[in-house]
């Protein structure tokens, strides 16, 4: 499934933080790496840390929109019910 990322990079910790609602009133999901926006690097760790996090090998998880932006579109082999599941025990 395509989940919508919005992505804190060169933050304190690597975490998943929950729902937010962009400009356009869509939701997105969170996510703070300590990683630095350059090269790929913050993307690379967004991918790592949705992987650890819904429990799937990390090659499975990609970017498919937003390498260089802060709004990435991500694509997780999870359901719908695994994602909201996974995201509402924060």
């Amino acid at each position: 499934m395509r989940v919508a990322v919005a992505v804190t990079p060169k933050s304190g910790k690597d975490a998943v933080m929950g729902w937010v609602v962009d400009a356009n009133g869509e939701r997105e999901l969170s996510v703070k790496v300590t990683a630095a926006p350059e090269k790929g690097k913050a993307t690379k760790a967004v991918c790592k840390l949705l992987a650890a996090f819904f429990g799937v090998p990390k090659s499975s998880v990609e970017c498919v929109r937003g390498d260089l932006s802060r709004h990435k579109m991500i694509e997780i082999p999870i359901s719908q019910e695994q994602l909201e599941e996974a995201v509402g025990r924060l």
